[in-house]
């Protein structure tokens, strides 16, 4: 947004207006032009009513005369109006003077990020505090279902107190409303839109996380990801083929923040960042909110020999106060299983026992002799330990 900086040359805009400026609706005073776009002009102006410096974005006649663009420049204004976040250029007022559209916008001191890149690529830190304060307008943006559309270094704003604010929602469009552009028309600078995009598929929040990537890796290199001669050209760089690696384009740059930088940048959709705040965490290189954060990664078959032994879990030693607390917690459950698991032991020994004594050969009588058990004739052979082991489970 072109406008911003108007005072920083100037001071204030009040001194320039003249009685001759025009005025908007007898409101606002028009200064001087300080940006000029694909959609109209940017004034640096007074509001006569309120007395504040305010710019002013007034549609072209050549783009007002079709009904379809009128409409996107109103949708504008009610969508832009509906954002309040610190990090977004704020939107006062709309209207129509002598048929022409217009918008009024805060006019920050500064410049933009375009002006900075400009001199040469940023720190690294400065970057990381950039990005995060676009991904925080985006965010408040993509949860009120408004896409940006064209993130660009000439859109982001850095006011004189640090302070980062997004301008220029002129071309975003509520993701739950109407599509106002017409059918296979592609909306923002093709340098930094989205492979899709260019395909001509819709606008996601992902293709907005895309031109902050783009952003980013030209803030920490000087220069642009893909680079042609030709729109054409530079069409079918974004298409086909990747971006210099940051590790050779900005060597020195921390792997977290050239792995943030180049997710955001990849090709398919669903391996950029799920949302703005997941990004800004990824940014910032916050272990805590970043867990699982990773993009899905691709299913890889691996022969894993599979040992005939059970596993074994090897656990570091556990404190004795600790193992009687989960004992007396776990008792419960384990007294019945033990006792469930002895007691077929049990049952199923004394079937064995019954099956072994039908078993015997009869004597000289015809009749068969009692089984005389080992410890005294109370329990069936073998039965002793288990039953010994199922007391022992059951006693306090």
């Amino acid at each position: 947004m072109p406008f911003v900086g108007v005072l920083g040359r100037c001071g204030t805009v009040t001194s320039d207006v003249s009685p001759s400026s025009p005025a908007l609706t007898g409101r606002y005073q028009l200064v001087e032009v300080v940006g000029r776009g694909g959609m109209g002009e940017v004034w640096a102006a007074r509001d006569l009513r309120l007395g504040r410096d305010v710019a002013v974005k007034v549609l072209s006649p050549q783009m007002a005369a079709p009904a379809d663009v009128r409409e996107r420049f109103e949708s504008e204004a009610r969508a832009a109006a509906r954002l309040n976040h610190p990090n977004v250029v704020s939107v006062y007022d709309s209207g129509e003077h002598d048929g022409l559209p217009y918008l009024v916008m805060e006019l920050l001191p500064g410049r933009t990020l375009a002006d900075e890149l400009a001199a040469g690529p940023l720190p690294p830190e400065r970057v990381r505090a950039i990005g995060t304060q676009i991904l925080a307008a985006l965010g408040a943006s993509h949860r009120a279902g408004i896409l940006h559309r064209d993130i660009k270094p000439g859109n982001v704003l850095l006011a004189i107190d640090g302070t980062v604010k997004v301008g220029d929602f002129g071309i975003a469009k509520s993701v739950d409303g109407l599509d106002l552009t017409t059918a296979g028309m592609i909306v923002g600078t093709v340098a930094y839109l989205a492979p899709e995009r260019l395909e001509g598929q819709p606008a996601t929040p992902q293709s907005d996380l895309y031109a902050v990537g783009v952003v980013l890796y030209e803030a920490l290199t000087g220069r642009a990801p893909y680079r042609a001669d030709t729109p054409l050209g530079l069409i079918r760089a974004i298409d086909a083929h990747a971006p210099v690696p940051l590790v050779e384009a900005a060597p020195g740059v921390d792997a977290a923040l050239v792995g943030t930088v180049e997710r955001a940048m990849a090709k398919d959709p669903a391996r950029r960042f799920s949302t703005a705040a997941v990004m800004a965490a990824a940014l910032r290189s916050d272990p805590a909110e970043t867990v699982a954060m990773a993009p899905p990664a691709a299913t890889v078959a691996v022969a894993v020999p599979i040992p005939n032994t059970e596993a074994t879990t090897v656990r570091s030693p556990e404190p004795a106060q600790g193992i009687r607390d989960r004992w007396l917690q776990h008792r419960p459950r384990i007294i019945v299983g033990t006792v469930a698991a002895l007691s077929v032991l049990l049952l199923a020994g004394l079937f064995a026992s019954r099956i072994g004594s039908s078993s015997t050969s009869p004597n000289q009588n015809g009749a068969i002799p009692a089984s005389t058990p080992s410890n005294g004739g109370s329990v069936p052979a073998g039965l002793e330990e288990p039953l010994k082991a199922l007391e022992r489970a059951v006693r306090p």
